[in-house]
C-alpha cells in the first residue's frame, strides 16, 4: 500500500505538470499518497478519469523535487546501519491459537523494511522497537514491506516479531496480531510482473514457501499489496488467486487481506475481492478482509458502497459481488486530526465495520517517508488511536 513520494519525481517539468494539473481539478486519493495519473514513459503521463474523486491540496501528497533532492542528500551523509548478522537460530517466536481478526481492528501500518533507503533494506542489521501508542493503539500490525522479487522476510521482520508477548523494551503485546505485507505502490512498479504471478505452478510454488512463514516466525497472516504496475498485468490476479487457494490449503487459518483503491481499478485486487466473495456476501474462505485505501479525512466511508453492494453497481462494474461490512477496514492517514481518528472508529462500531487501517506509523529510529503522512510524533494523533481502541476494545466484548 504503500510507498509514499518514492521513486516518481523524475524531473521538475513532471512536478510542475502534475502540480498544475492537480490545482486544477481534484486529487485521488487511492495509495499510499496521491497518484493522479499513471507514467507510460519518460515524457508521457496519461491522466486517467473516474468517479470517486477527492479534493485535497497537492502539497500534501507530493514530495517536492528540493526536498527529494535534501533527503537523498542527507541519506548519503548517514552512515548506513552496521550489519552484523544476528544469529537467527536465538530467535523464538510466539506461536497461535490464531483465532482470525478482532470484531474491530485498528491496524497500522508500520515501516520496517524498504530495499532503495540506506540502513533499512531487507538484510539491513538493526533493532526496531515500537513506541508505547503502537502498543496501546493497535490491535494489528501490518509489517511493511516485503520485495516481491526476492520474497524474503526482511531481518527487521524477524527481529520485531520475536517480540511478540516478551517483555522487552518496545516488543509487540500478546495478543497483537502481526501481518507480513508483501510489495507496495512501488515495488508494483519496479518489478512488473511479479515473477510468481506469470503462471499457475509458480503462484502455487510460492504459496508453499509463504506458508512455512507461519510456522518460521508465528505470524498471522499476509497483505497482498499489489497496485499499479504489477497489478495491472492480466495474468496477476488469476494467478493471486491460485497462490491464496494454495497457501490456505495449508493453512486455512492464514489470514490474507487485501488492499484495495477506494474506487476499484487495479485488475488484480478487482479479482481477489471477486474471488473471496460472492453476490450476497457469501464468503469463499480466500480472502479475510479488504483495506480501502482512501486516507483523507472520514471520506474512505463515501466508498464502502462500492464493495459492500458491489453486484448492485452499474453494468461492467469492476466489483462483481458484495464484501460483508464486518470485512472492510477504513483508510486513514497516520497523522489525522483527532476528529477524524475518532469519527472513522465511531461509524465502524455504528455501521459494523470491521474498523480502521493506518497508513503509516514509523517505529522508534526507524524508516520514515513524508512526515506529513506520519503517526509519530503528533501526540493528538496518537492520543486518538488509543482512545479509539479503546472503544473498540469496549464494542469487541459484544
Amino acid at each position: 500500500m504503500r510507498l509514499l513520494c518514492k521513486g516518481g519525481v523524475k524531473s521538475v517539468c513532471k512536478i510542475i505538470c502534475l502540480f498544475s494539473f492537480i490545482q486544477a481539478s481534484f486529487a485521488v486519493i487511492t495509495n499510499q499518497g496521491m497518484h493522479s495519473g499513471r507514467q507510460e514513459s519518460e515524457n508521457e503521463v496519461e491522466e486517467r478519469d473516474f468517479e470517486g474523486w477527492i479534493q485535497s491540496r497537492p502539497e500534501e501528497y507530493i514530495m517536492s523535487l528540493q526536498q527529494h533532492n535534501a533527503r537523498k542528500k542527507e541519506q548519503t551523509k548517514k552512515p548506513a546501519k552496521k550489519v552484523t548478522f544476528f544469529d537467527e537460530s536465538k530467535l523464538t517466536y510466539k506461536k497461535g491459537p490464531y483465532n482470525g481478526f478482532p470484531k474491530h481492528v485498528m491496524g497500522m501500518y508500520i515501516l520496517l523494511a524498504d530495499d532503495t533507503e540506506p540502513g533499512y533494506a531487507t538484510d539491513s542489521d538493526w533493532e526496531p522497537k515500537l513506541h508505547k501508542y503502537q502498543q496501546e493503539g493497535a490491535n494489528v500490525l501490518f509489517f511493511t514491506f516485503i520485495n516481491p522479487e526476492t520474497m524474503e522476510v526482511p531481518r527487521s521482520f524477524k527481529r520485531l516479531a520475536a517480540t511478540r508477548g516478551k517483555d522487552v523494551d518496545g516488543a509487540v503485546p500478546e495478543d497483537t496480531i502481526i501481518i507480513f505485507a508483501i510489495g507496495g505502490y512501488q515495488y508494483s512498479l519496479d518489478y512488473n510482473p511479479w515473477h510468481w504471478l506469470t503462471s499457475r505452478p509458480a503462484a502455487e510454488a510460492m504459496a508453499v514457501e509463504v506458508a512455512k512463514w507461519r510456522d518460521l516466525y508465528g505470524i498471522d497472516g499476509i497483505d497482498l499489496d499489489i497496485e499499479e504496475g504489477a497489478g495491472s498485468k492480466k495474468a496477476a490476479g488469476p494467478n493471486m488467486l491460485y497462490f491464496i487457494k494454495k497457501l490456505k490449503s495449508i493453512h486455512p487459518d492464514l489470514m490474507v487481506s487485501q488492499p484495495t483503491y477506494g474506487y476499484p481499478q487495479v485488475q488484480a485486487e478487482s479479482d481477489v475481492i471477486n474471488g473471496g466473495w460472492r453476490p450476497g456476501g457469501a464468503s469463499t474462505g480466500l480472502v479475510d478482509s479488504i483495506g480501502l485505501m482512501v486516507y483523507e479525512g472520514t471520506q474512505a466511508l463515501i466508498y464502502v458502497k462500492n464493495f459492500a453492494a458491489g453486484s448492485s453497481q452499474w453494468d461492467g462494474f469492476p466489483i462483481k459481488v458484495d464484501v460483508p461490512k464486518s470485512q472492510i477496514l477504513l483508510g486513514c492517514k497516520g497523522s489525522s486530526s483527532r476528529e477524524s481518528i475518532t469519527g472513522l472508529a465511531s461509524a465502524a462500531v455504528k455501521q459494523k465495520l470491521m474498523g480502521i487501517m493506518v497508513w503509516y506509523c514509523s517505529v522508534r529510529d526507524g524508516l520514515k517517508y513524508s512526515e506529513a503522512w506520519d503517526c509519530t510524533g503528533r501526540p493528538e494523533s496518537e492520543e486518538a488511536y488509543v482512545d479509539s481502541m479503546r472503544l473498540f476494545n469496549a464494542a469487541n466484548k459484544y
